[in-house]
């Protein structure tokens, strides 16, 4: 659990540390932003659009072979990324160390699932999703901390001594792999559609907020993305060792808590992305502040996560997965109170429940979706739960910034037309459009939560019985 943890949490630590430092990258290369942005982007494109694969790959030659392997070129790309001579070098090296966190992350809920009896995997996912919380919240303020004591290199290497502790780790720690029987045959034009795919949908949402839904290179990308996955679904039916085995998602336990999960994280962005505008533009609180008072939701989670893992073991995931989607669900409602005039001790509790409702949800629902495969399958469900995450967050991420630009100056040129003044008006905007996208968000949520009701256990866990039944509840 330590190990898996351990390599998780440098993975997700990895998608936000590298944010902060912007503003100082742009200053010592002397670069533009749209460059620099890269270093963050390119890594989650790569990163999410090999994550499939890897998971095969895992499946059939060995978890702990990918898992080392991955934790050793994570651990080389840190200290190529600490050497970066020019802004080309270091996104062409955070490319080899996307490569890296790709094979590790897609694998880690996979190693948790296998070492834990099935009556305690919601424990041991619950645990795992401890270290993805830590990864968010340490990544911003360990990278501000760095910054303003060291440099920016500081970033990378001084991460190194802790990817070399987890190599040491996994190499002494994990079980060794089993050798799969038989010729191992990997599904090349799956692998291929596969990553094109999500590499050119992720790339396309990415890139919403910069040219806008109807421009020509978005609806290309999109377009490309999504042609490449319909020949990936179409190249799965037909290959004897496909990439994803699409009868998984005749299995309504699997398809429905599958979905919940990329919803869930198509809603969140919701509050990730326009929460931080309202704090510090709309109520003018400073940086530190709003980074702190949003760090609640993530405190939350940390807390609760483990303990609803439990509690799910023991009385079942559905209702706790439906409890937490609804509490979500009720968190996002009443974020729609929000104004110019709440205060922040009206704020926490909202978060407070927020963190609740997600801690609550995402080890039962985990634990669904991995009890639903079998055993030769781990890996699989392991990196389409990641995918499934990094996509949804990708979509979210794209229709709430757009959403949210073009409320607020619909709602800007209203309140200018009433004769308020400009600073108000700026600032009054912002609830307003907020509370726009929550709707969605709200809606969004409570099919979550119909989905959570239909994610039904089965008497036996696939994982016991080694097959699944399509249709089964």
């Amino acid at each position: 659990m330590a190990t898996v943890a351990l390599g998780t949490l440098m993975g997700t630590m990895d998608a936000s540390i590298t944010n902060i430092s912007f503003p100082v990258l742009t200053r010592v290369f002397q670069a533009e932003l749209t460059t620099v942005m890269w270093v963050a982007l390119v890594y989650i494109l790569v990163c999410t659009s090999l994550m499939l694969i890897l998971g095969k790959i895992g499946d059939l030659i060995g978890r702990k072979k990918l898992y080392a392997g991955g934790m050793a070129i994570f651990t080389l790309g840190l200290i190529a990324c600490s050497m970066a001579q020019g802004i080309g070098q270091l996104i062409l090296f955070r490319i080899l160390q996307a490569v890296g966190a790709a094979m590790s992350i897609a694998c880690g809920p996979a190693i948790v699932t296998e070492a834990f009896p099935p009556e305690e995997r919601g424990k041991g996912l619950g645990l795992l999703g401890v270290s993805v919380s830590l990864g968010f919240i340490l990544g911003p303020t360990l990278g501000g901390f760095l910054l303003e004591w060291l440099n920016w290199r500081s970033i990378f290497y001084v991460r190194v001594p802790v990817g070399l502790i987890t190599l040491f780790m996994i190499l002494v720690l994990l079980k060794k792999d089993r050798a799969r029987p038989g010729r191992i045959r990997l599904d090349f034009r799956g692998a291929f559609s596969s990553s094109a795919g999500i590499f050119c949908l992720v790339l396309g949402m990415s890139q919403i907020n910069k040219f806008g839904f109807g421009s020509l290179v978005v609806s290309l990308l999109i377009g490309f993305g999504l042609l490449s996955l319909l020949v990936f679904m179409f190249v799965e039916r037909r290959v004897e060792e496909p990439i994803i085995d699409l009868s998984l998602f005749k299995n309504r336990v699997f398809s429905s808590a599958a979905w919940s999960l990329f919803l869930t994280f198509v809603a969140a962005p919701a509050y990730i992305l326009i929460m931080p505008f309202y704090l510090m533009h709309g109520l003018g609180l400073t940086a530190s502040a709003a980074g702190l008072l949003m760090a609640v939701n993530a405190m939350t989670t940390i807390v609760v996560g483990p303990i609803s893992g439990s509690l799910s073991d023991r009385f079942g995931p559905v209702w706790f997965s439906t409890i937490g989607a609804a509490a979500t669900a009720a968190a996002f409602y009443f974020m729609r109170g929000f104004d110019l005039e709440t205060h922040v001790t009206a704020i926490i509790p909202v978060l407070a429940l927020l963190g609740a409702g997600i801690g609550t949800f995402q080890p039962p629902n985990n634990s669904i979706i991995m009890g639903a495969v079998s055993k030769e399958h781990l890996g699989t469900a392991s990196a389409l739960m990641a995918t499934q995450r990094q996509v949804g967050l990708s979509l979210g991420m794209a229709l709430a910034g757009s959403l949210f630009t073009a409320r607020r100056a619909l709602f800007q040129a209203e309140l200018l037309g009433q004769g308020l003044e400009n600073d108000y008006v700026a600032r009054l905007s912002i609830p307003l459009a907020f509370q726009d996208i929550l709707l969605i968000s709200v809606f969004v949520g409570l099919f979550v939560v119909l989905l959570c009701l239909f994610s039904g256990e089965r008497k036996m866990s696939t994982i016991e019985t080694g097959k699944v039944e399509p249709g089964t509840v």
